[in-house]
């Protein structure tokens, strides 16, 4: 093969040419997206429905490596043309959803929340929504259905890959690359990929999910898939029908199997895109393809399935945030069918449109979408606000994201373990527990900051979400491997000599009550009750031990349930209730961990005794100020001026 290359920008080129059309394509499109949508809506009928960006993911890479491959090697590949095309393809849809999402948020959000959308939206015009969305994760992160423009995290991934796949082949193909190197350096990303990802999805689970490097051996397998079409179609086919059928069987074995608990993308994520490689590798005469993905109905869907993507969750969570919990089956059901509908006005209306448009028309989806990321870091920035932004709601917002913790504390090693650390003037107190005990801090760096020479030294090892206490069964789905990674450094340090006291403490109302959303069914309560009792008995021979009980948490104490009125008749602030009484259950719990404590050796700090006169617990304070920065953490202002129950284990 010749070495000399055409350049890949002149204007006598050719234009780009595209695979041929292939109706089962769009059909796989419909696919993917009928299960992400029915996921979405109605978790409970499809909890694998999630695997349907997958089969996207597979599709693009094959499409979009079609295009590059067939066009570098015929001297036809132009940069301008692409992108163009990318931009006609991508950014109508993409930009009437933004706008829209933006006049939703206007109507119907308060200010903590639009500011999250306005950055949403700069993200999402930018193509880093999975960036931001990673970045953003953690313990106080809100819910996935309140992040109306959560879905754009696939778009940023997939545009990602349209900037990078291109520019790094173009390189190649100048540098005089044959074309075999094109499915070396395919093969070659999709395995360093897809071991990031393998290496990830336990460590990190939230950076496999969302980072390209974990994520675009999926769109490799479509590069492969497409470089062995136009080179070695020979390999790729012996018995079409078989072959569709076992990748469509591939499919639906992951979409029954995968449930949100499942370590995604990992090994799994073989199952549903090795489907889609198998399926376009059969060929549109195979007979599923032929009767079922080119049927009318899936290609007319696989057509919208674009807008479709884009609409159905910025409605579903529109929904969510103005009932305040998941809204009914028929609530849902009518967000999807107006899904449909504006997906079919965006395609026809819209979109078809502007896929014929020239040069005038790239220049302004360009200005278009630069003028969404600006508007989008404006209402981030505070500068325009919503409709609910009445002067009586800041109170109640400022608390929602009022948290100081580590704030204040060094984070250092101590006896080889990874800790937070506050200096004082005697052996050290260690803290252990998650957010329950992390709500203090406040409290304890401000004692040790006014007097180090009354107070001992104070050591936090906290993990949010995870029970301290060593072989508990309790577990965040999110955070399997960090909670028994936190739970070893537990053991390892609660030991150590140079510990004189341990103070345990978490947030045993929200593990332990039936009552609370995060109790888990498959927990043996009795169990771990026996096996604290037990961990402190091991503590209390060796060192001082206290066990500090759970603070008051709940509904009532949530400040977002302090607003009247609703969202489309405009928010106000309710009269505020300064106390409300301890809950039956909450009570109970504390006198059984009180028992156990007790027995085992600890000494029991109860926050109710000192906090709650007759059993009646503060919510706000007298001037209307939320005690709470949410249902179940204490604000950081209340704790250094309330929480003096914690003094006592300072004290030298």
């Amino acid at each position: 093969m010749s070495k000399t290359r055409p350049a890949l920008e002149v204007s006598t080129l050719p234009h780009l040419t595209h695979p041929k059309y292939r109706p089962d394509i769009d059909g796989l499109r419909a696919l993917g997206v009928l299960l992400v949508v029915i996921f979405h809506a109605f978790p409970r009928t499809l909890p694998g429905g999630f695997v349907g960006v997958d089969i996207f993911f597979v599709v693009s890479g094959y499409l979009i490596s079609s295009i590059i491959f067939g066009n570098l090697e015929a001297g036809t590949f132009s940069f301008s043309e692409f992108y163009s095309r990318r931009i006609r393809r991508i950014f109508p849809a993409l930009a009437i959803v933004l706008a829209t999402a933006w006049g939703l948020g206007w109507l119907l959000l308060v200010l903590d929340e639009q500011k999250q959308l306005g950055l949403h939206i700069a993200a999402g015009s930018g193509f880093v929504s999975n960036l931001l969305l990673w970045s953003e994760s953690g313990y106080f992160d809100n819910d996935a259905s309140t992040k109306p423009l959560l879905h754009l995290w696939s778009l940023g991934i997939e545009e990602q890959f349209y900037i990078f796949w291109p520019l790094l082949l173009g390189l190649l193909w100048k540098r005089n690359y044959s074309n075999y190197n094109f499915l070396g350096i395919t093969l070659l990303i999709a395995i360093a990929s897809f071991a990031v990802n393998i290496l990830t999805v336990h460590a990190d689970p939230v950076a496999a999910f969302y980072s390209p490097w974990s994520r675009f051996w999926e769109l490799m397998v479509g590069g492969i898939l497409a470089y062995l079409v136009l080179h070695r179609p020979q390999v790729l086919t012996t018995n079409p029908d078989w072959q569709s059928a076992a990748g469509l069987t591939l499919i639906v074995v992951s979409v029954a199997l995968l449930n949100k608990n499942a370590a995604f993308p990992g090994w799994w994520a073989l199952l549903p895109t090795l489907g889609t490689f198998l399926i376009i590798a059969a060929g549109p005469n195979a007979w599923l393809n032929r009767h079922f993905l080119s049927s009318r109905g899936m290609v007319g869907i696989g057509l919208i399935s674009y807008p479709l993507y884009l609409w159905h969750w910025l409605l579903l969570s529109m929904a969510w945030i103005v009932r305040g919990k998941t809204p009914p089956t028929s609530t849902r059901a009518l967000m999807v069918a107006a899904s449909f509908l504006l997906a079919y006005l965006t395609y026809s209306l819209l979109e078809k449109r502007m896929r014929r448009g020239g040069t005038r028309t790239v220049i302004a989806l360009a200005a278009t979408m630069a003028g969404l990321f600006v508007i989008g870091l404006v209402t981030q920035a505070e500068i325009l606000r919503p409709r609910n932004d009445h002067e009586s709601i800041g109170a109640i917002l400022e608390a929602l994201h009022d948290w100081e913790y580590p704030s204040g504390f060094q984070k250092t090693s101590f006896g080889g373990v990874a800790v937070r650390s506050k200096t004082g003037s005697a052996k050290p107190v260690l803290f252990i527990g998650d957010s329950h005990i992390e709500q203090y801090g406040p409290r304890i760096a401000s004692l040790l900051d006014s007097d180090p020479a009354q107070y001992r030294s104070a050591l936090l090892l906290t993990s949010a979400g995870c029970a301290p206490v060593p072989d508990s069964g309790q577990t965040n789905e999110y955070r399997v491997e960090t909670c028994n990674s936190y739970r070893r450094h537990v053991t390892t340090l609660v030991h150590d000599a140079q510990i004189s006291t341990v103070v345990i403490g978490a947030a045993w109302n929200l593990y332990f009550l039936k009552s609370s959303p995060r109790y888990s069914k498959n927990m043996d309560i009795d169990f771990e009750l026996a096996n604290l009792e037990r961990f402190i008995r091991s503590l209390a021979v060796e060192k001082e031990v206290y066990l500090i009980l759970d603070n008051p948490n709940g509904p009532p104490f949530e400040p977002r349930n302090f607003f009247a009125g609703t969202r489309f008749s405009g928010l106000t602030v309710k009269p505020h209730q300064e106390s409300i009484p301890l809950a039956d259950d909450q009570g109970q719990l504390g006198e059984r961990l009180t028992e156990i404590a007790r027995k085992a050796g600890a000494k029991v700090i109860d926050p109710v005794a000192h906090l709650c006169p007759e059993r009646r617990c503060p919510a706000m304070t007298a001037a209307g100020k939320p005690v709470y920065k949410d249902d179940n953490h204490y604000r950081p202002f209340y704790v250094r001026q309330h929480a003096d129950f914690i003094d006592i284990v300072l004290a030298k």
